[in-house]
């Protein structure tokens, strides 16, 4: 994440002091950032320990293959999560007749990607915790702490989609002076997608930490394609709604096959020796 954010901002920055110049480099930047902040997993799961502690070190395994295939798993799933928030605009901007249709699009995603990119900060966190509930606390603790931020999420979803309900088009049209108006009935499912979308990648989050990336990217890639043909079809005539309706229903989507998957991996878990601590004798 480190490297991600840098490679971001040295776009920018380059931009800013003349070494580049327009929209175009700092889009690079955006698109190149997430290859950039792979390159640390290679050298991550090649580290050796020391000789000394090799030789009193137990098996692990975790190995290079196992990481590689995680890696390709997590690169999977940023592909696809990039599609649900891009795609929608980029095809509008092929298909409409009208430019300005693709920006509307882009203004309207704003709302999820403002809480996504913060929720970025919970997430990088998020997996080691998990993982270490599960390892030392056990299960339940596991399953609280993906309720308790499942809850969070549904209260915050539902206030932003109310408050969208209320003043959207109001607001929308404070922050954007394009003279067009959004629906309020659009932005709303905008929010609950957005809200559908974070519980979607707290629901990844376990899954990784049960050791399923492979089958959390196959459910990322599969919302990712029906996202896409669901925007190139002409279900829905008005392109701004389509992508409003598309991204609400590809992250439902999304957040039913990893709830299903989390509760699969739940019972598989259950039905296995617990790996949580033993005590023996009087405590």
């Amino acid at each position: 994440m480190f490297l991600e954010a840098c490679s971001r901002l040295a776009f920018a920055v380059a931009v800013a002091v003349g070494i580049a110049e327009g929209q175009s480099a700092v889009a690079l930047g955006m698109a190149a950032a997430p290859f950039v902040s792979l390159v640390v997993v290679p050298w991550a799961f090649s580290r050796r320990p020391a000789p000394d502690r090799e030789r009193n070190r137990e098996p692990d395994e975790l190995s290079l293959g196992r990481g590689g295939r995680f890696a390709v798993a997590v690169l999977a799933i940023m592909l696809a999560e990039q599609t649900l928030l891009n795609a929608a605009v980029l095809l509008v901007d092929v298909t409409s007749e009208d430019a300005a249709v693709a920006g509307f699009v882009f203004n309207v995603l704003l709302i999820a990607r403002a809480p996504l990119q913060l929720f970025q900060a919970i997430q990088g966190s998020l997996l080691p915790h998990l993982a270490g509930l599960e390892a030392r606390e056990g299960r339940a603790e596991f399953a609280r702490a993906i309720r308790v931020t499942i809850f969070a999420i549904a209260g915050f979803a539902g206030a932003v989609a109310l408050g969208l309900v209320l003043v959207g088009p109001f607001a929308m049209d404070i922050l954007f002076d394009d003279a067009f108006s959004y629906g309020r009935w659009g932005l709303a499912l905008v929010a609950l997608g957005m809200g559908a979308h974070l519980a979607a990648g707290t629901l990844n989050q376990a899954a990784l930490a049960r050791d399923r990336a492979g089958t959390a990217a196959a459910c990322w890639l599969l919302t990712a394609a029906a996202f896409v043909v669901f925007m190139v079809s002409p279900l829905v005539d008005d392109e701004l709604l389509r992508a409003q309706v598309g991204y609400c229903g590809a992250a439902a989507l999304l957040c039913a096959l990893l709830a299903i998957l989390y509760r699969a991996s739940s019972s598989a878990s259950s039905a296995s020796p617990s790996r949580g601590p033993r005590r023996t004798g009087p405590a």
